[in-house]
């Protein structure tokens, strides 16, 4: 019975698969996309839109971003403050709550 029921599941999950990449869209089965073409037609100077991509950085850089603790000294380092208990807020700040 538990066989079955895996097998059941299965062949389902790859029907809902398929049906996502558009297998059964030539018989009228496919997802629902949503298009917006009037909003093409809605743009201001699409051509001032410039688009970056960020230089790569240097193999120093990219060093020791990948260890952090190369580029700071032994010696410089704080000690962190050990946490007990639940933050307090201040005494003039006031906890904000969700009212229906």
């Amino acid at each position: 019975m538990m066989r079955w029921l895996i097998a059941l599941l299965l062949v389902l999950n790859l029907a809902t698969l398929a049906w996502q990449w558009d297998a059964f869209a030539r018989w009228g089965w496919g997802p629902h996309t949503q298009q917006e073409p009037e909003r093409l037609l809605q743009q201001i100077r699409p051509e001032a839109l410039k688009i970056e991509i960020p230089p790569a950085p240097l193999p120093a850089e990219a060093s020791s971003a990948a260890n952090p603790s190369a580029a700071t000294p032994p010696a410089a380092a704080e000690p962190a403050a050990p946490v007990t208990g639940a933050a307090v807020p201040d005494a003039g700040q006031t906890p904000k709550t969700a009212h229906p």
